[in-house]
């Protein structure tokens, strides 16, 4: 059963100060979206909280945001929380005084309330102030978002349909100015650095930093943003429909889908909207399920995929991704994860016919089928090297491995332990594995951590397909080696800020400076990493972490995803632009710190930090991987991800991608005790 909701819906056409324009749509918005709560999700008038035009004044949408939060209705984790919000957004000077939120544009984001503008009293110290009333800072969103996750818990998603670029537009994302209308608000008044601060002072010591810089929320991990239009763009409403051109869209997947079935990115797959407007979505959670994070959500290893109308099925992973020619793919309806309870068996099968840098072309491999115009890929079988394995009782290892399968894992079992690269031992009712490469074996030894049951035969396969997977994505290169860009990874200290958050900031020196990098582990330690871009082009970066110990491949940073049914858009706003860098694990990067774990019993470990770049936004999801071992959990480093602060798209010269590899020694710090 999906979880009951809560809802803060907002809509704001009237304006109190002259000083800025009347919207006609988002009112009308606002009541749509509320309408679809109360009629298709069964939300009951009692749970929403509904503020529209003189209502949603400053005091009253800060009075909305805590009443979700001592709302004593539901206990922690047993609601969904809802966020709408449909009016004028706008860009602000950051004030003096807020060094720590650091933007590369020196602009904060804000939503306008509708009384933006009025002349009024501020009371800042004790101290009185005639001022004009300014919009609600991203900060003091961010930071109530927080308190709310904190109490309610983080099934939350704030939906903002307003412009976040204050003015700052290009012509070519312009409409016609005839027929559509930004929502933004242009020269808002400036933000006294004191402003909110009975908020922020309320901030939660034990998260490990503040708020992510924009909407996004602390680490992305305490709601799902989904947002009318990049930082680069108007969020526009039509003059003839007198709606929002993202609610509208919204709206129509809403009423049409199943919304038991939608993930966050299969609702933003759907989305059909206009090159001039592109709706992002970021958060830890946009693999959940929408409004509903106590269901199983979207399996990443499902590649987006796209039936033309009059043309190829192009599957939206490619070169850089790992697709070879003559690969084979299952086709499924939906991106969920089949556990049987919720099945998604596949429609039929497709092969890969040809690969470029970020998309392939599939077509019928066998018996043909009716392919959705919508639809996702998963690896069946891969064309790449096979697996060379070797046992000394083959004749166990033929049981295990017969020859269907073995074409299925695209593995072959070779005579001599000297050709294989991963070797299979059972002895006394258990299965052992020695690696046998030159990346992990010369650092770690050859003897795996973890062991099968010898009568598990689905378990011993599982194992020696993730070896392969790992494997061949661990070592394989990109055409291009992006010279001018590096990573340095750095211990985090820590500081209390006024608001009593605590604050990371990097020192001490680059504990990746060679690659391998040999590291003393402190496992109190937090870590953090700067990537650099000192090219002339903006970049997409994914950062993975490879643990051969388990064979899982962990996904620390993605950068966000946008709107555009299945299409590939320029318009996602680029996390790494030209001349910047981005840090993970402190500041506005999005993730949490890093912490290397020694493994009880162990001296040392062995892991990899691989960086994918691309000069456009595409998915990388597909080359995670979970351990096919049994892990205690807490062996693991407890890391949560989110997309970071992004910053205005600037058009790549060239489509290419590349990979960096950075190979991590982990020994045991003689000082820690057993």
């Amino acid at each position: 059963m999906p979880p009951p909701i809560l809802a803060l819906i907002i809509g704001i056409n009237e304006y109190v100060s002259d000083e800025y324009d009347d919207l006609h749509g988002a009112v009308a918005d606002a009541n749509a979206f509320e309408a679809y709560l109360k009629e298709h999700l069964d939300v009951p008038s009692s749970n929403i909280t509904s503020l529209r035009n003189l209502e949603a004044s400053r005091s009253g949408i800060i009075v909305g945001f805590e009443r979700l939060r001592d709302n004593p209705k539901y206990a922690k984790g047993e609601c969904a929380i809802v966020i709408f919000y449909a009016g004028h957004g706008a860009q602000v000077d950051k004030p003096e005084g807020w060094e720590e939120w650091s933007t590369a544009s020196g602009k904060i984001e804000e939503l306008c309330p509708s009384d933006i503008g009025v002349p009024t009293t501020i009371v800042i110290k004790g101290e009185e102030y005639q001022d004009v009333l300014p919009g609600i800072p991203d900060r003091t969103i961010s930071t109530m978002l927080n308190h709310i996750s904190d109490i309610k818990g983080n099934n939350i998603t704030l939906i903002l349909d307003c412009c976040s670029s204050g003015g700052i537009n290009r012509s070519a994302t312009s409409l016609d100015p005839k027929e559509y209308i930004p929502r933004r608000i242009r020269h808002p008044p400036p933000i006294n650095p004191s402003l909110d601060e009975k908020i922020w002072s309320k901030a939660s010591p034990s998260r490990g930093g503040r708020a992510a810089v924009g909407f996004a929320g602390q680490y992305q991990a305490s709601h799902v943003l989904l947002a009318a239009c990049g930082r680069d763009q108007f969020a526009y409403e039509t003059k003839t429909g007198q709606r929002g051109m993202f609610t509208t869209t919204l709206m129509k997947v809403l009423e049409s889908e199943n919304i038991h079935s939608l993930t966050y990115t299969s609702l933003m797959h759907k989305l059909r909207m206009p090159a001039q407007q592109t709706p992002h979505c970021e958060g830890q959670g946009v693999s959940w399920r929408l409004f509903n994070n106590s269901d199983i959500g979207a399996d990443e290893t499902l590649i987006l995929t796209k039936r033309e109308k009059e043309g190829p099925i192009v599957m939206h992973a490619g070169e850089a991704q790992g697709v070879t020619y003559g690969s084979l793919y299952s086709i499924h309806a939906t991106n969920l994860i089949d556990n049987g309870a919720s099945p998604n068996p596949p429609l039929g099968f497709l092969s890969v016919k040809a690969v470029e840098a970020f998309s392939s072309t599939i077509d019928f491999e066998g018996a043909k089928f009716s392919v959705p115009r919508l639809c996702y890929a998963k690896l069946v079988q891969a064309a790449v090297q096979k697996l060379a394995i070797h046992s000394d009782n083959k004749e166990w290892l033929n049981t295990i491995f017969p020859s269907t399968t073995l074409e299925r894992l695209h593995v072959t079992i070779v005579d001599e332990v000297e050709s294989c690269n991963l070797e299979l031992t059972f002895s006394n009712g258990h299965v052992f594995f020695d690696r046998r490469d030159s990346i992990v074996a010369p650092l770690l030894g050859t003897r795996m951590r973890h062991t099968v049951q010898g009568n598990d035969t689905r378990k011993i396969q599982d194992v020696v397909r993730c070896f392969r997977h790992f494997h061949y994505h661990v070592t394989r290169s990109g055409p291009n080696e992006f010279r001018n860009i590096w990573m340095e990874l750095k211990e985090l200290k820590q500081e209390l800020s006024d608001d009593f958050s605590r604050i990371f900031t990097p020192f001490g020196p680059n504990l990746i400076e060679s690659n391998p990098t040999r590291i003393v582990v402190n496992e109190e330690a937090n870590l953090g990493m700067t990537i650099f871009n000192q090219t002339d082009v903006s970049l997409y970066p994914y950062l993975f972490y490879f643990d051969p110990s388990d064979l899982s491949i962990f996904e620390w940073y993605k950068s966000p995803i946008g709107a555009g049914l299945g299409k590939f858009t320029m318009q996602v706003d680029a996390p790494l632009p030209a001349k910047s860098k981005l840090s993970l694990g402190y500041g506005d990067g999005g993730v949490m710190p890093w912490q290397f774990v020694i493994p009880e019993g162990e001296t040392k470990d062995v892991g990899f930090f691989k960086l994918f770049l691309a000069t456009r936004p595409t998915y990388f999801e597909s080359i995670g991987q979970e351990s096919p071992f049994e892990v205690d959990e807490e062996d693991l480093s407890e890391v949560k991800t989110r997309a970071g602060k992004v910053n205005p798209l600037e058009p790549p010269t060239e489509v290419t991608w590349g990979a960096q590899l950075v190979t991590i020694l982990q020994v045991k710090d003689p000082n820690t005790p057993n």
